[in-house]
């Protein structure tokens, strides 16, 4: 018997999802941020027992363990990162290389006083020693925990920012130093644009000392528990890979990013061309596009205001979470968010000191989530203090009823999300009745029939698994290496014998670092595969060409890149281009979960009724019947009004819509 493990550590629950035996399981457990090696070993211990068996006897039957993490941007929101010491080439201590006069990186993840500069040019003027010696223990004296260097000009010529490093590791003896890292910009990528090259460069050591404390411990505890295989890790590019191979920064968003990949994996199942992934969680709700299974993907990112170029999945945050804040805005309106009461407190509702309103008290007020049920029973949550938050935060400022306050946040929550779909289908040039919505996701059932309606989208699919979507995504990952070159290169359709060495030297040389990641990590030659991606320009502009690799086996057809980036870019006929960098991906299929279809058990769902309670739907309260999630079986619908529980979520079907199980046990909600 052989199982795959998916974790997906998140700020307040660990999830977990497991295959084996024909079976799917998947459980949740508490976050420990004192030690997150608690929580996933934790999780890991409680999926075995699902399967009957005790932890040891279980890894050492396991193929795969793939881990994602939000802690990369916790530790970013939070501001917990350590302090970082930066060395620049002199004149840009204030900008860092970015157009502003003063880089938005500074006072915000590294104090402008830990900022120095040396004299140096790259490929042309040499560090000078004394001086790197006395920069470096002028910011060890400052209490610098790690130092980055970012020189300018560093992808021309990476000898300066080397030879720093040499001077150090010369300079001061192991015990002194080797407690503070020293960590090169050039080995974060080789951008031409120093800015961001800088800014992934502090981004990268901000989340690089519990990145790397965490994952080396948590490969070493479950190696000792029996499992055989290198631990691997979701990067936001949609890959994973072992400990070794992870660069901290790649680590964050994570979890959305593995969200994004089960989106696409259940589309090409269910052989739907167009999907809105919509994950709903505490904070925020990521929101994506899969068309013709296939994701979005980009090359520049924004982490919380500061530009970075790293190819990382298309994922788009939107400010709707079960902790968002409500507050009254006149005497018909109600804004929710982007603040959040977060975990800790919470909502007023979970009784830890909260008095601001939220959504999930309104949710509690409404009827919509059993107190006494939440988690399963596991947490009781207090009706008593959500009526009180939205009486006293929203009820008496705006004159009306708590309950109409309470429809007030929901519809606003569902406005957020709508607004943002909508957007994403229309600059897409798509329809949205050609789209289903997957709803995942602690919180998305009980929003997404609202926000399906209000964009126009027709059918929604929620998942049996919907809380622990972002762990069953990275069950849907593959293992991804990629490395990428600057070039300086013209390729034109009738290629000159020069060119087409030149491109196919290039290629060649990333191709053969890739085959030697790809051996460490137990994958054979003939089970990899490539695909290239070119930033070239024909008319001044960077664009984007993505091409397969059979190039090196003979020359490159350059006709068919050609037309392959005026396609890719809406261009008429290119004749030339210009390549700027190459970016050589080698993917190798990791085991993918097999999920088994049930047979049909009747349109009756009656033998998953638990009850009725009083549900406040539009602008009174009905009498609404309760069904068990886990209880339904294939063929059983469920009418409107009602609401379908599980330990785990909560799925609203109202007045004029109906929820049909089908035969992977998922739900459609659709009219009636």
């Amino acid at each position: 018997m052989k199982f795959t493990v998916d974790i997906d550590n998140g700020g307040t629950f660990t999830d977990g999802f497991f295959t084996g035996d024909g079976r799917i399981e998947w459980v949740k457990v508490d976050t420990t941020p004192h030690d997150l090696t608690v929580c996933f070993v934790k999780c890991i211990e409680e999926g075995a027992a699902r399967f009957g068996l005790s932890l040891s006897q279980f890894l050492r039957q396991t193929e795969v363990i793939r881990f994602s993490s939000t802690h990369a941007t916790n530790t970013l929101l939070q501001r917990s990162g350590p302090r970082l010491g930066l060395i620049v080439t002199k004149g840009f201590e204030a900008s860092l290389y970015s157009p502003a006069a003063r880089s938005p990186a500074l006072d915000f993840i590294i104090p402008s006083g830990m900022v120095v500069g040396i004299e140096e040019k790259a490929g042309k003027t040499a560090v000078d020693r004394e001086q790197v010696r006395t920069v470096i223990r002028s910011l060890l004296g400052r209490g610098a925990r790690i130092i980055v260097v970012a020189l300018c000009g560093t992808h021309l010529d990476p000898g300066n920012e080397l030879s720093v490093r040499e001077i150090a590791d010369d300079d001061y003896p192991k015990h002194y130093l080797g407690a503070v890292p020293l960590l090169l910009s050039c080995e974060i990528g080789p951008t031409a644009d120093d800015a961001p090259r800088t800014n992934a460069a502090l981004l990268n050591a901000y989340f690089h000392p519990d990145m790397v404390r965490f994952l080396y411990k948590a490969e070493d505890e479950v190696r000792k528990l029996g499992y055989h295989q290198p631990l691997l890790i979701m990067h936001a590019d949609g890959g994973v890979a072992r400990v070794a191979k992870t660069t901290a920064i790649m680590t964050h968003n994570s979890g959305p990013s593995a969200g994004v990949l089960g989106t696409a994996f259940m589309s090409k199942m269910y052989d739907l061309p167009y999907v809105v992934g919509m994950d709903i969680g505490g904070t925020s709700a990521d929101i994506s596009l899969v068309v013709n299974g296939r994701h979005g993907y980009r090359r520049e990112a924004l982490l919380e205001g500061l530009a970075v170029k790293l190819p990382v999945i298309e994922v788009y945050p939107a400010a709707a979470g079960g902790g968002s804040i409500a507050r009254p805005v006149n005497k018909q309106q109600v804004k929710v968010g982007p603040d959040s009461a977060g975990a800790m407190p919470g909502p007023a509702c979970y009784g830890l000191g909260g008095d601001n309103a939220t959504s999930t008290d309104a949710c509690v007020l409404l009827g919509y989530i059993n107190p006494d049920y939440f988690l399963g029973g596991k947490r009781k949550l207090d009706a008593d203090l959500a009526r009180e938050a939205i009486t006293e935060n929203l009820a008496k400022p705006l004159g009306i009823s708590s309950e109409a306050c309470g429809r007030f946040v929901t519809e606003a929550m569902e406005d957020i999300c709508a607004k943002d779909i909508g957007n994403l289908i229309k600059a897409g040039g798509f329809n949205p009745r050609d789209f289903v919505l997957f709803s995942f996701g602690g919180a998305g059932g009980i929003y997404c029939s609202g926000i399906a309606d209000k964009v126009g989208i027709p059918k929604i699919y929620c998942f049996r698994f919907s809380s622990v979507f972002s762990a069953f995504g990275s069950s849907c990952a593959n293992v991804l290496h990629a490395y990428e070159s600057l070039v300086k290169l013209s390729l034109r359709r009738q290629a000159s014998r020069s060119q087409i060495q030149g491109f196919n030297r290039v290629v060649k040389m990333l191709m053969e670092t890739l085959l030697a990641d790809m051996r460490g990590e137990g994958f054979p030659p003939d089970k990899v595969i490539f695909s290239l991606e070119m930033e070239a320009s024909s008319d001044g502009a960077n664009r984007v060409v993505d091409s397969p690799v059979t190039l090196i086996k003979g020359p490159p057809d350059a006709g068919r890149i050609l037309d392959a980036f005026a396609a890719q870019n809406g261009l008429g006929h290119v004749d030339e281009l210009s390549l700027r960098l190459f970016r050589l991906r080698a993917t190798s299929p990791a085991v993918h979960p097999e999920l088994g279809t049930h047979e049909f058990a009747g349109v009756s769902p009656e033998k998953a009724l638990k009850g009725r309670r009083p549900v406040y739907w539009k602008d009174s309260f009905i009498d609404t019947t309760i069904y068990s999630q886990v209880s339904l079986g294939c063929g059983n619908v469920v009418t409107g009004p009602a609401i379908i529980e599980s330990d785990d979520t909560t799925i609203l079907i109202p007045p004029g819509k109906k929820y049909t199980v089908d035969n992977l046990l998922n739900g459609i909600i659709e009219a009636a």
